[in-house]
């Protein structure tokens, strides 16, 4: 196996981080597959990556921020998107970078936010370990 892309204590925290900024991004943005595209790909992410405690500590809000999107913490819900899948999609992200050590901008371009969010349903009932492994090898990611 890959040596992790930082310490695992910050795991937890970086999937429940994303979580939130992903139905942050439902609520607040039009486009929200390509926000979620321009975050796997900004300077946050990458450093994120790196295992930088700087940006690992980071709140969605900065980071929202960052990519210039105005948060409206009133929102609720998203009307568009199912925010369950969105978590899913946070926690698959996260953990494959965590674990395999590929950079985000690297992960977002073989596998499309629209593409990850049209796989919840084969692949949901995985672990988030076997669903990972399962878009390894589909992807091929190494």
């Amino acid at each position: 196996m890959c040596k992790t892309a930082y310490d695992e204590a910050y795991l937890d925290s970086m999937i429940q981080k994303t979580r939130y900024l992903f139905k942050l991004i439902a609520r607040n943005c039009l486009d929200v597959f390509g926000t979620i595209t321009d975050y796997m790909n900004g300077e946050y992410r990458k450093y994120m990556d790196m295992g930088n405690p700087l940006y690992l500590n980071k709140t969605p809000k900065q980071i929202l921020g960052s990519l210039s999107v105005s948060v409206d913490l009133s929102k609720d819900i998203s009307e568009i998107y199912d925010e369950f899948i969105l978590e899913w999609m946070a926690d698959i992200y996260t953990y494959l970078q965590w674990k395999y050590n590929i950079p985000s901008n690297e992960i977002i371009c073989r596998i499309k936010a629209e593409e990850l969010y049209k796989k919840y349903y084969p692949l949901h009932e995985a672990s988030i370990d076997n669903g990972a492994e399962k878009l390894v090898r589909n992807f091929q990611l190494f």
